[in-house]
């Protein structure tokens, strides 16, 4: 039996963050869920967390449902406690909902699972010579963005769209934008996209192939469990 613990940068639970990597789970695996900002008012959260100019950024929600724009290094810093005490705690998985990179991460016994890895070397192998046009959700993203899809050929498209936004209009028209440039398939380069978005995009016309990480990563990991 495996216990899994799912680490959110923003407030836990996330579930729908984890559902699609839950839904490829055996159905004895034990899930936990824990954030970075677990415990903390959004002034906490902004005050110890909270995105810099000209650093790099990353995108959550709080447990109230608003969004909030967090600093990538210091929300790295913060991953790694969580880490240690959930394996602690007895976990033997811990998956990271987020598609951020963060360097040195480490877990001692624990299987651990950074999305940014598994979803560029999925793309780089499945699409391998398609152009994709990949979504990020804030503008401030797109050059780190580039640098983290630098391998893939041919050089992706980048557009934005924040998965938290109140309306779909902007994930549409990202979309449009990528397929009318001659995107063969899209990615939607955030955990909060999940098969809403995935579904706004077919009832919007949209026939390429549409990845959201959340999928990816439950196809990979529900057979390694199983």
């Amino acid at each position: 039996m495996h216990t899994l613990t799912f680490l959110t940068i923003g407030q836990s639970p996330r579930p729908d963050l984890s559902e699609a990597i839950q839904a490829h789970l055996p159905a004895t695996a034990r899930v936990r869920h824990a954030g970075v900002l677990d415990g903390l008012s959004r002034r906490e959260a902004e005050l110890r967390f909270g995105a810099a100019e000209g650093r790099a950024t990353l995108l959550s929600r709080l447990a109230d449902g608003t969004s909030v724009t967090l600093d990538a290094e210091a929300v790295g810093a913060g991953i790694q406690p969580l880490v240690d005490q959930a394996e602690d705690a007895g976990a033997d998985v811990v998956v990271l909902l987020c598609t951020g990179v963060f360097p040195g991460l480490r877990a001692r016994r624990a299987r651990l699972v950074e999305p940014d890895a598994l979803v560029t070397g999925y793309v780089g192998t499945a699409l391998r010579g398609s152009r994709v046009g990949i979504v990020v959700p804030l503008p401030e993203q797109v050059a780190e963005a580039r640098e983290k899809w630098r391998e893939i050929t041919p050089a992706p498209l980048f557009t934005t769209a924040s998965p938290y936004a109140e309306d779909d209009l902007a994930l549409c028209a990202a979309a449009r934008t990528h397929l009318e440039a001659g995107a063969d398939a899209l990615m939607l380069d955030c955990m909060g996209y999940g098969s809403r978005h995935r579904q706004v995009l077919r009832a919007a016309g949209v026939t390429a192939p549409v990845l959201t990480p959340g999928a990816v990563v439950g196809a990979v990991l529900g057979p390694l469990l199983s």
